[in-house]
């Protein structure tokens, strides 16, 4: 049986993407993410029943309200936060608390969670969900990913650059 096949046997499976780490790693990387493919891959590979993205909001800028437009229509599940501006004139979504946050409060809903991630700011959650014997895959930039995370899921973590081919987007 294949791993799929497995875990669709009565098992709920969810998604997590934090995706200033996901968008801005492969921008790093050169490349950019086909949010439909991705999609595509996530619900083949893994069986994801829910698919939530969490990222920053910036109310006045049409074009990301677009892409926000476009992702519900993919199925993705957004769960936007006000970007915040700091005094230097940086800006930042950080949604990170949101993510834990609601990895826990759905945690008797799903059986098994992937997250695409690399902050080292979910390690307590992770290690969590391992302990308490959640099924916990994890998908990030093999340069970006908090090196404390990839040894916590040496055998399930997962590295972009090796999926490339099925979620690139193609100019």
């Amino acid at each position: 049986m294949t791993e799929i096949t497995n875990l669709k046997q009565n098992k709920r499976v969810f998604v997590f993407i934090d995706a200033s780490n996901i968008m801005y790693g492969c921008t790093r990387a050169g490349w950019k993410m086909d949010f439909e493919k991705l999609m595509r891959y996530l619900k083949t590979r893994y069986g994801a029943d829910r698919v939530l993205y969490y990222a920053g909001l910036d109310s006045g800028n049409k074009k990301q309200l677009l892409f926000y437009e476009l992702l519900q229509r993919f199925g993705y599940e957004l769960r936007l936060v006000p970007v915040k501006t700091f005094i230097d004139g940086s800006r930042k979504g950080d949604v990170d608390a949101r993510v834990a946050f609601e990895g826990m409060k759905y945690y008797n809903e799903y059986d098994k969670a992937v997250f695409l991630a690399g902050d080292g700011d979910y390690f307590w959650l992770f290690e969590y969900l391992l302990e308490t014997g959640k099924i916990v895959r994890l998908l990030g930039h093999a340069k970006n990913t908090a090196r404390e995370l990839k040894q916590l899921f040496s055998h399930a973590f997962l590295p972009l650059e090796n999926i490339r081919h099925h979620v690139e987007l193609k100019k």
